[in-house]
This record gives structure tokens, sequence and C-alpha cells, in this order.
């Protein structure tokens, strides 16, 4: 009983919430500021188990740390990554921040809790998290079209190239332009331009692969990489795809047809650059357009 009043004399004068726990877990002391921040009287808490006040999942878990942290004394401050969701008496969620420390009376060791509510502290972090992804998304994001833009296509190729050299796995890569879409911005204005490459966009992705990037890399300029996939494979996919896109434009009466290049990526030995597949790809493309425009050319 001295004990716990000792406890409970000392523990009011810190301004955080704090709680005392013997060795099995119980609470045998804690400050208004804790009882408050869990929603329980101070009298309500005592002899309560910690457990109690720490979601379903998580309670087995923390029993091991428990029996740890009493096992080999030390101590963990606050700011150093000990933050954990939390449950309330009414059976709300929040994070909590705790600083953890020992404490030796009468023979007896103690653990000492000094408590946080960590919800604002968290909200912040997750907005900047949020805003943090969003802006790593929108680096690497065309923005007229929604897809890939060439420094996302450009990393994909080369993990494509590493898996190749690591792993055998094959590749294609396309280059894809639009025929004669300078005369659609003059005839019509870059406003109609910009719905025409936003419509192609739209239709590559369609009728491409789920596993397969699709990106714009220039002006009227789109790319593709179908991971593992054959020579063979990859031309007709291609063809089809030249098919799909043609009649979805023809639908949508937008002017223009595509030229496509296509590269297959497929020896380990050949050691294939970005510079070099691209460089194959365009060639293989104004090939096509040579050719009468509207076609896929195949190269290796």
């Amino acid at each position: 009983m001295e004990v716990r009043q000792t406890f409970i004399e000392f523990l009011e004068v810190i301004p955080d919430g704090a709680i005392v726990i013997n060795r099995k877990g119980l609470i045998i002391a804690v400050n208004q500021a804790a009882a408050s921040m869990f929603r329980y009287s101070s009298s309500s808490m005592l002899e309560l188990h910690l457990n109690q006040l720490l979601p379903e999942e998580v309670r087995e878990r923390h029993d091991q740390h428990l029996a740890t942290f009493f096992k080999h004394p030390g101590r963990r401050s606050m700011g150093n990554g000990l933050i954990f969701s939390a449950i309330r008496r009414d059976g709300s969620t929040f994070h909590v921040d705790i600083m953890l420390n020992q404490l030796e009376l009468e023979g007896e060791l103690y653990g000492i809790a000094i408590v946080r509510d960590y919800t604002l502290q968290k909200k912040a972090e997750d907005k900047i998290r949020l805003e943090l992804e969003f802006e790593k998304r929108q680096a690497l994001t065309d923005h007229l079209t929604g897809i890939m833009n060439r420094r996302a296509f450009t990393a994909q190729l080369q993990d494509e190239i590493e898996q190749l050299i690591e792993h055998g796995t094959p590749f294609a890569v396309s280059f894809i332009d639009l025929d004669d879409f300078k005369d659609v911005n003059d005839e019509h204005g870059h406003h109609f331009g910009d719905e025409v490459l936003q419509k192609i966009a739209q239709l590559i992705r369609l009728h491409s692969r789920h596993t397969d990037y699709v990106a714009r890399i220039g002006g009227d300029e789109f790319a593709t990489i179908h991971p593992m996939i054959s020579a063979n494979d990859a031309q007709q996919m291609m063809q089809r795809m030249r098919s799909e896109l043609v009649s979805g434009i023809g639908h949508a009466e937008l002017p223009v047809t595509l030229s496509i290049g296509l590269c297959q990526c497929d020896k380990p030995s050949e050691h294939y650059t970005i510079e070099d597949i691209m460089a194959r790809a365009d060639r293989a493309m104004y090939q096509a357009k040579k050719e009468g425009k509207n076609a896929v050319v195949l190269t290796n």
C-alpha cells in the first residue's frame, strides 16, 4: 500500500500519462493524465492487466516483450520508434508514444511507462507520407495522359534488362508514333491534339496485358514494355493491338494511324542498354513509316 501511494504521489507531478506495472503486467499505479487518456477513472485502472489497454491481436506478442523487458532491464526514450496502437475503455483505438524504464523499490522491480497520445503526430505523419507518395507518383507520371512518363519507363526498362541478364527472362519493347499528328494540331488545334493523345493512351493501356508497361515518352510518342514474351508472340500481340487501336481511333473519329517499331530482347549475352533498345525500336518504327505507315516492324 505504501509503495502504491508513493507511486501515486510521484506520478501526479508528471505532466504526461504515467502507468506503473508489476512483473505480472498488472497496473498498480496510474496518474490522472493516463486515466483520462484511456477514458478510465484512476481507481478503475488499478489491477487491470496492461494488455487490456492494447488491441487483442497484439496482446500475445506484447506479453513476450513484457517478459523480455523485466528480464533485461533497459530504457527506451520517447521518439525512438516505440509507437503502437492502444485501446480506450470505449473500444476506440489511438496511437501512443511511450518511454519505458524500470524502478526497483523495496526489493521489487516495477515497470514505468510514460505515455503520450500520438494521434495528432500520427495524422501529420500520415499526411506527409501520402503527400510524398503523391509527389513520387507525379514525378513518374505523364501529366497529360496519366500513364508512365519517360523517366519511369527507362527505370522499368533497366529492371527488365537486369532480369534478362540474371534470369534469362525475355521481353519486348515497342516504340509507337502517331502518323501525321502534326496535321491534327495544325487543323484542329492543340486542345484537340491533347484529347487525341489521351484517347490513344487509354486505348494502348486497354489493349495491353495487365503485366505490361505503357508510357508516353515524347510529344506524340508512346512506348510499351512486354515482359516474358517471345518474338513471335510479341509481333502478333502488337499487330492485334495496332488493329484494335486503329479501330478504336476510327470509332472516336480521331484522324491518325500508328507506326510501331518492336524490339525483341531475349539474348542475355547481348549486353543490351536502354539507349540501344530504344534506338533499335525507333529504327523499326521509322521502317514502318517508310513501308507506308500504320504497320508493325519487328527487330531484335
